[in-house]
């Protein structure tokens, strides 16, 4: 059990510091070179954070052990709020974060946490249904987006012309990183899979420890989006917020809606 569970740390330090060093990094530089406007360089490091959570998902659904998957979902979700929220005390913005203008983002992140508590107790968090569900609802969720953005109409930055020109070799650079460090995080979620279900099965640790444990592992990368954000934006002497709150968002969002979603079509094919 002990070399087990050297493996299973191991390879959540690993998804961590793949996280922060070939997705994180480049994706601000990306975002950046791009002109993206603070609520897209949100969504944008909220989908790359939770990367993370769909590789382990997909591997230990494969396993048969979805209360894991599950318990990962809702545990990182919580965890994901609670850390924006910790952030934005220490910077001095909880106020400006909890106010009306996100009311929106409110609402769909706790619906990201509700979800997946009536999911896991009904039983019905494995079925085929939820799993077709929450694609439809994630489908839904782009179609809001979508209009959201058409009604607020694009930033300055998103509508300046030509915002990659010039920095072709420098873009190129950053997107291989973060192709090397999905690759990286496949491999590391193997290890991650096959550590949880000798845990699980062959050591009897409880599938809802093993579930608190990997949502920890997989939400450290946005502990590190949301305090680094914030902390670039005040050296900067602007408003972070709308960036930290996207990337909040559209991290639970994914979580419950892509990556459950594909947990379910995982375990329903090869569990």
């Amino acid at each position: 059990m002990f070399v087990t569970g050297i493996w299973f740390v191991g390879s959540m330090v690993g998804i961590i510091l793949v996280a922060r060093f070939a997705l994180y990094i480049p994706a601000r530089k990306l975002a950046h070179a791009g002109g993206l406007s603070q609520s897209s360089t949100g969504q944008l490091l909220g989908y790359l954070t939770s990367a993370p959570e769909l590789v382990a998902t997909v591997f230990v659904a494969s396993t048969g052990l979805f209360t894991v998957v599950t318990t990962n979902i809702l545990g990182s979700n919580i965890i994901n709020t609670l850390l924006a929220t910790v952030a934005a005390v220490l910077f001095g913005q909880l106020r400006r974060i909890t106010g009306s203008r996100f009311r929106f983002e409110q609402a769909v992140v706790a619906g990201s946490i509700v979800v997946p508590v009536l999911l896991l107790v009904t039983g019905q968090d494995s079925a085929l249904w939820s799993g077709i569900a929450l694609g439809a609802g994630y489908i839904a969720y782009l179609r809001v987006m979508r209009s959201r953005r058409e009604v607020s109409g694009p930033s300055q930055s998103e509508s300046a012309q030509n915002p990659w020109s010039g920095r072709r070799s420098h873009i190129v650079v950053q997107v291989f990183i973060v192709i090397a460090g999905l690759v990286g995080l496949y491999f590391l979620g193997d290890l991650l899979g096959d550590s949880v279900y000798e845990l699980g099965v062959a050591f009897a640790v409880p599938a809802v420890i093993l579930g608190v444990l990997t949502a920890v592992a997989t939400s450290l990368p946005e502990l590190t989006t949301f305090f680094s954000s914030f902390a670039a934006h005040r050296k900067a002497g602007t408003d972070g917020n709308s960036e930290v709150v996207h990337n909040l968002m559209a991290s639970n969002v994914v979580n419950l809606l892509v990556v459950q979603a594909v947990g379910v079509m995982a375990f329903t094919v090869f569990a």
